[in-house]
């Protein structure tokens, strides 16, 4: 009997799922980041190693890595999995193709918006994605670009922030000081570090706070503008788009989603809009493409 090994690899966090032939679960682990790009190499190595820890020998592994971004980072991933699980067949993909293979069947295009964000879509020569570049050329709509707005806001209007924002800032860094604040920040990863305000953000706006409305208005037209873009650029012409959303932020409130489906609809008025986030996380979207290496041995 085979198994089937998926890894989720992100920016904040990896994930392993091993499954066999008929469907049953054999492992299931978790650990820190492995980013290709950004997480320092060791450390990647012993989060990967610390979450596959117990997983019994596989037939067939995908690695879906952030940070997956040329052939050379492709072949880092694959050269790692190949330690990791000797013998047998690997894959590395970026990330987003994860969540794209846990998305609908009839899944037109990919919304992805968690620590970072981009749009993705399949081709008939494989993924295609707009967007992303990290968080200082692009993530437009992540949960960076909404824990940053948070958390400014915070720092420059201390006597106005909401309980719920202040509560949030000080469960992440462990006071209010600006000053151990900021230092906090520099020091240990500002992306993954501000994306966790991000729920904080859509409380405030559900609250009708002006900062957190107008964060989300400027955040998602971008977004917005990127799945346009996608669009116009990949998809044949259609009457119907169905879109999947992926990511933390979607799960953060309920008015992430409202307000962006909102603004798809004013970009796209000829179009019936199918707008729907994921019911499976994308850790069973890489169990798939570990399944698809069966099917050319």
């Amino acid at each position: 009997m085979s198994i089937y090994v998926g890894l989720d690899c992100g920016g904040s966090s990896s994930r392993v799922l091993a499954v066999d032939d008929l469907g049953n679960v054999r492992f299931q682990g978790q650990s820190g980041a492995a980013n290709l790009v950004s997480t320092p190499e060791a450390r990647l190595r012993r989060n990967l190693q610390h979450a596959t820890r117990g997983c019994e020998p596989a037939h067939y592994v995908c690695g879906c890595f952030a940070g997956l971004v040329s052939d050379e980072t492709r072949e880092k991933g694959e050269e790692i999995l190949r330690q990791m699980f000797p013998g047998s067949c690997v894959r590395a993909e970026p990330d987003y193709t994860a969540a794209f293979y846990s998305s609908p069947n009839d899944t037109d295009v990919c919304v992805i918006a968690g620590t970072g964000s981009l749009v993705c879509s399949r081709g008939e020569r494989g993924m295609n994605k707009t967007g992303g570049r990290g968080y200082i050329l692009g993530d437009y709509g992540s949960g960076f670009h909404y824990g940053r707005d948070a958390l400014v806001h915070f720092l420059d209007h201390p006597v106005d922030a909401s309980p719920t924002l202040r509560q949030a800032v000080i469960d992440l860094f462990g006071t209010d000081h600006e000053g151990a604040i900021v230092s906090t920040v520099y020091t240990s990863g500002p992306p993954q570090v501000l994306a966790r305000l991000a729920r904080a953000l859509g409380q405030d706006a559900r609250e009708g706070r002006r900062y957190a409305l107008e964060s989300i208005e400027r955040n998602q037209t971008a977004l917005a503008g990127v799945v346009y873009e996608h669009v116009k650029r990949y998809l044949r012409p259609s009457n119907t788009l169905s879109i999947s959303l992926a990511g933390g932020v979607w799960k953060a409130s309920p008015i992430f989603k409202e307000h962006f489906q909102a603004l798809l609809a004013a970009r796209f008025p000829d179009h019936l809009l199918i707008v729907n986030r994921l019911t499976k996380p994308p850790l069973y979207g890489a169990v798939e493409l570990a399944k698809e290496l069966s099917l050319g041995n």
